[in-house]
C-alpha cells in the first residue's frame, strides 16, 4: 500500500519504478521519471531547509503549470510545510491580498505569468504589505518551470534532509473559487489528497498504463487533487500544459498518445469547437475516456464531447475543494443514469446524507436538500479561520457542502444548484441548474447561466444568459416555448439575454456575481 504521506509516496514510487515516466509538460516536453522527480524533490527540500522552512511553515507559488510547481509541493511536504497556491491570473492588488492572508515564509514566482513579467507584479504586490508581513524572501523560477527552475538557489547542492513523512500535516492550502462569496483558504493534508485521488482513480477505472492529458490548473483543486495526484497513486503519466489553449492540448494528446483527457465543461466545449472546425487534423485515436468536472456538465455537452473526441465513455466528476476534492463520479457506463443526468455515485469510502437546509433534519431518498459528506479526504478546516470552519464542518466531521441535491438509495447524486444560488420567485423555489439543463438542450446553445434578478412584484424573476455555438443564433421565442413545455410556470425565464461569453473564475466555474452585471448590458431579451 502506498503510504499516505506525500514525501514517502514519492520515494516509494521512485524505489519501486525509478524509470517510469511520471509527469510531462509542454516545455521542455520530455517526461520526468519517478526517480528524477524524487531527486528534484529532495534537492528542493534542501533549498527550503537552507531558507529555514520547516514544520508548520508555508511557502507560496505564483506560477502557471510546470514541473517546478509539483517539485515544490513535494519539497514542502518533505519539510512538514504547506504550499499555498496563488492563481496565476491574480493582479498585483489581488496578489497583495492573497499574500497578506496566506503569510508564506517564502514566495516562488515564475519569470513570466500569463504572458506578463512576473517580478514587477511581485514587487508591486510586496510593496503593498507592511514590512513585518512580507515573506522572508522570494525567488524567481527558471523560465521553463522545468527541472532546472530551482537549480542554483542556496541549498540546492546541500545534503538532502530526511523526509518528515507526516500524512496529516497541512500539505496544500487552496483558495476556493469564491463563485458566490469571498474565497476561503482550504487546508488539505497529504492524506486528504492522496486518499481522494486513489478513490477517484478507482471509481473512474483509470489504469497504470493510462496517459492523462490535463490542462487543468494546478492552482485549482481539480488540477492538483483530481489531476496530478492521480499519477502518483496509479503510476499513470500525467501530461499538462502551462495554461489551457486548445491547439497545444490537442497536440499533446497526439504526441503522447494520451488515453484520458481531463477538462472543465468550458474547456471541453472549446476542444470540441476546434476539432469540429478542422476535422482530421489531429489523430486522437488513442483517447478512450473523457473526464469532465469543476462545473455543471449538461447532457448535451457530455454527448458532444464523446462524439467529437471519439471517446468510449465520458466520466462526470463532482467535488469541492474541501472534500479533497472528488465527492461523486459517474464513470459513463450507464450505471448512474443517462449521460449528464446525474453527477454519479458518491465515492464508496465517503459518507453522504441530504438534510433540510433550515432544520438539518435528514431527508428521505429522492428529496432535494443540502448535501453533507464525511470521510478521510475531507479537510479539517479553513486556515486561520476557526469561525468559518465551525460554520462549514460539524463537530462530528460532516462537511456542509452548500450544494442542493438528492440521493438515491444507491448513493447516486443529482444536483439542483447552490443554496446561495436558489431563486425564490413569489415564494416558489427555483433551482438554476434545473432551468439551465432545459435551455442547454437547445442545439444553438453552447453555455447557459440562470440567475435571479430583483422584481418589485415577485421578489425575484428568473433570468438567463446564453452563449450560442459557433455560427448559431439564439431563438428566444423557441427557448421560451421549450421552457414553458418542460417547466412549471414560475421556473420559466422572463429575461433571456445572449452574450459573447460567460465570465469565469480561475477554476472554470461561472462567476455569478460578474454574470449579473451582464444582465444590465445591451442585448437580446424577452
Amino acid at each position: 500500500m502506498i503510504p499516505p504521506a506525500l514525501d514517502l509516496t514519492v520515494l516509494e514510487r521512485a524505489a519501486r519504478q525509478p524509470d517510469r515516466a511520471l509527469y510531462v509538460f509542454d516545455d521542455p516536453g520530455r517526461p520526468v521519471t519517478t526517480g528524477e522527480f524524487a531527486d528534484l524533490a529532495g534537492r528542493a527540500a534542501a533549498v527550503l531547509a537552507a531558507q529555514g522552512v520547516g514544520r508548520g511553515d508555508r511557502i507560496a507559488v505564483w506560477a502557471e503549470n510546470g514541473l517546478a510547481w509539483l517539485v515544490l509541493l513535494a519539497a514542502a511536504a518533505w519539510r512538514g510545510a504547506a504550499l499555498t497556491t496563488l492563481h496565476p491570473g491574480l493582479t498585483g492588488p489581488e496578489l497583495t491580498s492573497a499574500l497578506a492572508r496566506a503569510r508564506p515564509r517564502r514566495l516562488f514566482a515564475a519569470e513570466r505569468v500569463r504572458d506578463r513579467p512576473g517580478p514587477p507584479t511581485v514587487t508591486e504586490a510586496l510593496a503593498g504589505l507592511p514590512p513585518g508581513e512580507r515573506p522572508d524572501g522570494w525567488h524567481v523560477l527558471g523560465a521553463d518551470l522545468g527541472a532546472a527552475a530551482l537549480a542554483g538557489l542556496p541549498g540546492w547542492d546541500d545534503p538532502v534532509p530526511p523526509p518528515v513523512g507526516d500524512p496529516d500535516a497541512a500539505c496544500n492550502i487552496q483558495f476556493t473559487s469564491g463563485s458566490t462569496g469571498p474565497a476561503k483558504m482550504v487546508s488539505l493534508s497529504a492524506a486528504n489528497l492522496l486518499t481522494n485521488a486513489a478513490w477517484t482513480a478507482e471509481a473512474a477505472r483509470l489504469r497504470p498504463d493510462d496517459r492523462i492529458a490535463s490542462p487543468l490548473p494546478l492552482a485549482h483543486a481539480a488540477g492538483l487533487g483530481s489531476g496530478a495526484m492521480l499519477a502518483l497513486v496509479t503510476g499513470a503519466l500525467w501530461v499538462s500544459t502551462r495554461r489551457f489553449r486548445t491547439e497545444p492540448v490537442l497536440d499533446q494528446i497526439e504526441r503522447h498518445a494520451c488515453t484520458v483527457v481531463q477538462a472543465v465543461p468550458t474547456m471541453a466545449s472549446m476542444l470540441c469547437d476546434r476539432v469540429e472546425q478542422d476535422p482530421g487534423r489531429w489523430n486522437l485515436s488513442s483517447l478512450r475516456v473523457g473526464f469532465l468536472g469543476g462545473a455543471t456538465c449538461a447532457p448535451a455537452l457530455v454527448t458532444r464531447t464523446r462524439r467529437a473526441l471519439d471517446l468510449e465513455r465520458v466520466a462526470v466528476v463532482y467535488g469541492q475543494t474541501e472534500a479533497g476534492p472528488t465527492i461523486s463520479l459517474d464513470p459513463g457506463d450507464g450505471t448512474c443514469g443517462a449521460p449528464g443526468s446525474t453527477v454519479g455515485r458518491v465515492l464508496p469510502a465517503l459518507e453522504a446524507t441530504v438534510v433540510d437546509p433550515a432544520t438539518r433534519t435528514p431527508l428521505p431518498a429522492g428529496q432535494v436538500g443540502e448535501l453533507l459528506v464525511r470521510g478521510e479526504s475531507v479537510t479539517r478546516g479553513y486556515a486561520d479561520d476557526p469561525f468559518t470552519t465551525a460554520a462549514a464542518i460539524t463537530s462530528d466531521g460532516w462537511l456542509r457542502t452548500g450544494d442542493l441535491g438528492a440521493l438515491t438509495g444507491e448513493k447516486v447524486l443529482t444536483l439542483a444548484g447552490r443554496i446561495k444560488e436558489l431563486i425564490i420567485r413569489g415564494g416558489e423555489n427555483v433551482h438554476p441548474a434545473e432551468v439551465e439543463a432545459v435551455l442547454a438542450d437547445d442545439p444553438a446553445v453552447a453555455r447557459v447561466c440562470v440567475l435571479g434578478v430583483p422584481s418589485p412584484r415577485w421578489g425575484e424573476e428568473v433570468a438567463a444568459l446564453v452563449v450560442t455555438v459557433p455560427g448559431g443564433r439564439c431563438d428566444v421565442d423557441r427557448l421560451t416555448r421549450t421552457a414553458t413545455q418542460r417547466l412549471a410556470r414560475h421556473k420559466v425565464p422572463t429575461l433571456i439575454r445572449t452574450v459573447a461569453d460567460l465570465p469565469l473564475l480561475p477554476s472554470g466555474k461561472v462567476d455569478r456575481r460578474a454574470a449579473r452585471d451582464l444582465l444590465v448590458a445591451p442585448g437580446e431579451e424577452r
